[in-house]
């Protein structure tokens, strides 16, 4: 009951967020055609960065999980990274910005009446994770031990909150992000290749500095479809195929001194090929994400 009441709160959290942002999306009567017509040309160079993180870091926690649920990880760091305390003072240390997390440990206790485990909140840099995950044998019976030879599904419901700041094309990006995602990953037996689906919620305030200060709010709804990867990830450490699609609404409060509020829509689309360097187009337009550096490069 623990984690549907966080997946309700965040949810509720986001969906006010989104209302907030839509009752401005009306811009006042001053606004000029063309000013509108410019913000709609800007829309997607300066959506893509943050989009780009935003994928990229999903993609990484999909990679991780997916890690230790392979079972050879699966109570212990991967990578070098380390769970550090317990309770809320639990802390998940990586070697580098890209270090794998282990999103199962020993310190996630199972709840008998959920059929889930709690894991204590993680700290990742400025970002908070809450994560609890529910694991299933062949038949979909909740399980409360994992067991390489019997556990055929897992369940991940996670949410993280907080801050993000990254470079890109001579700006400096500081993103402050609500997160809610509920990833499911099966064909666990015979260790071959694991599957994921699943959808989500967001919310990101990027504020971009340098070039021309901008103010952005992107809310989005995503779908996970696919996304498979081959095992032993040492050797397949990207995902065969499968798509991540964000329907994104952008709503812009600032440009420079000008405060006045305009509001698009944009759909992104993560086309995983088995190799670090992925397309990723909005609308159409074609761009490349490095999963490892969250770099995005427009084609």
């Amino acid at each position: 009951m623990q984690t549907r009441s966080l997946f309700s709160t965040l949810t509720a959290t986001l969906v006010v967020f989104a209302a907030v942002a839509c009752s401005d999306a009306t811009a006042p009567s001053g606004s000029s055609p063309s000013a509108a017509a410019s913000f709609e040309a800007s829309v997607t160079p300066d959506l893509a960065p943050s989009a780009g993180e935003d994928m990229a870091t999903d993609y990484g926690f999909m990679s991780a999980a997916d890690l230790t649920g392979s079972g050879a990880a699966f109570t212990s760091s991967v990578a070098g990274a380390t769970i550090a305390g317990a309770g809320v003072s639990a802390a998940l240390i990586t070697p580098s910005s890209t270090g794998a997390a282990v999103w199962i440990s020993s310190a996630c206790v199972f709840n008998s009446a959920t059929g889930r485990f709690n894991c204590p909140p993680l700290l990742r840099g400025k970002q908070t994770y809450t994560t609890s995950y529910a694991l299933f044998d062949i038949n979909g019976t909740t399980q409360s031990a994992f067991n390489k030879a019997t556990t055929a599904s897992i369940n991940f419901i996670v949410a993280d909150t907080g801050e993000t700041s990254f470079s890109s094309n001579n700006n400096t990006f500081t993103d402050t992000t609500y997160r809610l995602h509920n990833r499911t990953v099966s064909t666990l037996l015979g260790d071959t290749v694991h599957t994921w689906y699943g959808s989500g919620t967001g919310s990101v305030h990027s504020t971009r500095t340098g070039q021309i200060t901008k103010d952005y709010v992107f809310t989005s709804v995503d779908t996970a479809s696919a996304i498979r990867f081959r095992q032993p990830r040492d050797i397949n450490p990207y995902p065969l195929g499968g798509t991540f699609v964000k329907n994104y609404t952008v709503v812009r409060t600032r440009q420079a001194s000008d405060t006045t509020t305009h509001t698009a829509t944009r759909q992104v689309v993560v086309t995983f090929n088995g190799t670090v360097n992925v397309p990723m187009t909005i609308n159409g337009v074609a761009y490349s994400l490095n999963l490892d550096t969250h770099k995005v490069t427009k084609q």
